[in-house]
Order: structure tokens, then sequence, then C-alpha cells
């Protein structure tokens, strides 16, 4: 073994090292730095929860104001999909009530009588000779139907065999009155707030 010995030229800064007791631990502390005491460490632990809370909570109400923009969204496209679905039951049943309407036209001629007393009636009074226009199966049937109201009132009948079954107009010398079947349905189309047109 060779020992060998460094001349105090070479050495820097030395701190003497010595024994402590046995059975003792030797700590040392830089007597610059001071401890925090109980109560401070307390307070530091209080304050931390307290942060830790805080930004906790504001967490959770931020996940909290996705969650209800979340549900608003799904409530509006649920809300949007049921108006359409609405919309679309709608337009069914029009169609369906427009194939019920015109096939009753067609096969049962008395259904014309009371849609031309309606039309006789909303005239003030009558005056000249009224025309009546009618589809040419229609005409026969309200001829014979109104005979005494048309011959008191000086009514004349024309048919027209462009007109649809079911429908009639009205000429006088003070206006006309359409109560052809496509106005007469555009008329509860529009009290229905809808564009559904007749269907020829």
């Amino acid at each position: 073994m060779n020992s060998r010995f460094i001349p105090k030229e070479e050495l820097s800064v030395v701190e003497r090292w010595e024994f402590g007791a046995i059975g003792e631990r030797s700590v040392r502390f830089d007597s610059g730095v001071q401890l925090p005491t109980a109560a401070e460490i307390q307070a530091l632990q209080e304050q931390a929860i307290r942060e830790g809370y805080n930004a906790g909570l504001g967490e959770a109400r931020t996940q909290a104001a996705r969650l209800v923009a979340m549900l608003r969204n799904v409530e509006t496209a649920r809300q949007q999909m049921l108006d359409k679905l609405a919309e679309q039951i709608l337009d069914l049943a029009l169609d369906v009530a427009n194939q019920v309407v015109r096939t009753a036209l067609n096969v049962r001629s008395e259904l014309i009588v009371p849609v031309v007393r309606e039309a006789m009636q909303t005239l003030p009074a009558v005056q000249g000779e009224p025309l009546l226009v009618l589809n040419p199966a229609d005409a026969e049937f309200v001829r014979e139907q109104l005979a005494e109201e048309l011959e008191r009132d000086h009514w004349r009948v024309a048919v027209d065999p462009n007109m649809k079954p079911g429908g009639c107009r009205i000429e006088t010398t003070g206006g006309d009155i359409d109560a052809t079947v496509g106005k007469r349905w555009a008329r509860v189309m529009d009290a229905l707030g809808t564009n559904h047109d007749w269907i020829e």
C-alpha cells in the first residue's frame, strides 16, 4: 500500500472532521435558513387545501357549464327533430285528407249541395241573374236538389268541364265567389299556416 501525503500547497480548502459522540447523529443546518414553525406549516397546509379545493371547484364549475351547454344542444336538436317530425306527419295527414276528399267528391255528388248553399249565402243580396258555374257531373244534381232556390232568385247554371267535382264559382254583377275545391283547400291551408297544394 502506497500512502502519499498531499503537500499543503496543493490543498485548497480543508475542513476539519471530528467524530461525534457514538450513537448521536450529527445534523448540520445552514445557519442562514430559518425553519417554519408548526403553526406556519399548518397554515401552509390549510392554504394548499384551500387552493386545491378552489381549483377543483373551478374545474367542476367549468365541466358543469360544458355539460349544461351540451344538454342545451341536445334539447335544441331534439326539439328540431320533433318539429320536423310534426311537419312530416302534417304533410302526410294532408296528403291522405286530399285523397279522401277527392275520392268522396267524385263518388258522392250530394256533397256539392252544402258547398253551393254556403257560396250562395255569402252574397249580400242577389241582383240580376247570378251565374252558378259547376262541373258537368255536379250541375244536374244541383239543378234537381236546389231547383226551388235557383228559380226563386233567378239563378243561371252553367257547366265548366275544367271545374273539378265538388266545387263551384258564382259570378254576379257585384263580384265573383270562388268556391272551387282548390280555393277552399288553400283557405284551410292558410288557416293551418302551411302551404300544401291541392292535388288535382
